[in-house]
């Protein structure tokens, strides 16, 4: 009988195609202008003492979390109910073991699994995420998704398809006035189901994809649904840019492919390119941390725009 690690690998090599990355592309976008005005306020009002006495007495947050696997009819023979389970333990464990340092914890709920060819390939986004989505705009719902291959609207819309590995829904305000003296209200839950994040399922642990199958791509977009952006925003080494508005991140002008050790695409600006941040496009084994202002920032964001809805 096979050892239950290869019976894993085993799964997850057969039961979803390699899509033969190349990259890491990211699927998220476009920029929101209510993310972007929290984020300038927070850069402006940094100050990095106060910043490390955040970061030792930051309140935990616990986010309840839902992890959906939609897989193809041709697909779902391969996941048995026992395997699957390991697959969704493994990949809640890379999360919560990336975001322990940021005093980050998810809930894991227990999973759906859906078979649907047309959600399997995100081609009814809309419908799947009325159906399956659960909870609040605090609440974090995963799509794992065995033939993930449209390019979201709004974003990179020149990409080939296959080369998307996931995508996930910035914050934004969820909240109106209907005068100008009024309270703030907020939109009922239907206006917000789309939220949550796309991920092919093939990059989760031990997956298909050859060099993105630790269960990283999730911890890279979960990080735009905490509100932030690549290291490299902007593609400039333009000293006047906020780029990613995390003041910690040395510049990048282009993304990183692989794990290009002493990679320096700003020489002018001080520090090497962030290869080993999980918001690069590193491959998995590269990947290791968030900086301490990246961890505040979450923080800070999920609280102004996400804990209270």
């Amino acid at each position: 009988m096979l050892s239950s690690l290869a019976s894993l690998v085993l799964l997850l090599c057969t039961g979803a195609q390699a899509q033969n990355i190349s990259q890491r592309i990211c699927g998220t976008g476009p920029l929101t202008e209510s993310l972007n005005s929290l984020h300038q306020a927070l850069y402006d009002g940094r100050n990095h003492s106060l910043y490390a006495r955040k970061a030792a007495k930051s309140q935990e947050l616990v986010v309840e979390t839902f992890f959906h696997f939609v897989s193809t009819e041709a697909q779902a023979s391969s996941y048995d109910n026992s395997l699957l389970a390991e697959i969704i333990a493994n990949q809640s464990g890379v999360l919560n073991a990336a975001y322990a340092p940021a005093n980050i914890t998810f809930d894991i709920q227990p999973y759906t699994f859906t078979i649907n060819d047309t959600w399997a390939t995100d081609s009814a986004d809309a419908d799947m995420k009325a159906a399956l989505h659960r909870g609040s705009y605090s609440t974090l719902n995963v799509y794992f998704q065995t033939s993930l291959s449209t390019v979201p609207a709004g974003s990179l819309s020149n990409s080939p398809a296959t080369t998307i590995l996931g995508y996930c829904s910035l914050p934004e305000s969820v909240t109106y006035q209907a005068c100008r003296s009024c309270a703030p209200i907020a939109y009922p839950p239907d206006e917000y189901t789309s939220d949550g994040c796309n991920i092919l399922a093939s990059t989760m642990p031990n997956g298909a994809e050859d060099g993105y199958n630790e269960g990283k791509t999730t911890v890279h977009e979960v990080g735009h649904w905490f509100g932030l952006y690549h290291p490299f925003e902007g593609n400039t080494c333009d000293p006047s840019s906020t780029g990613d508005f995390i003041a910690d991140t040395p510049q990048e002008s282009t993304s990183t492919n692989g794990c290009p050790a002493g990679k320096d695409s700003c020489l002018s600006d001080p520090g090497l390119d962030p290869i080993h941040n999980y918001m690069d496009y590193s491959a998995d084994a590269c990947y290791t941390s968030f900086t301490p202002d990246q961890m505040i920032r979450m923080n800070s964001v999920y609280q102004s725009m996400r804990q209270q809805y």
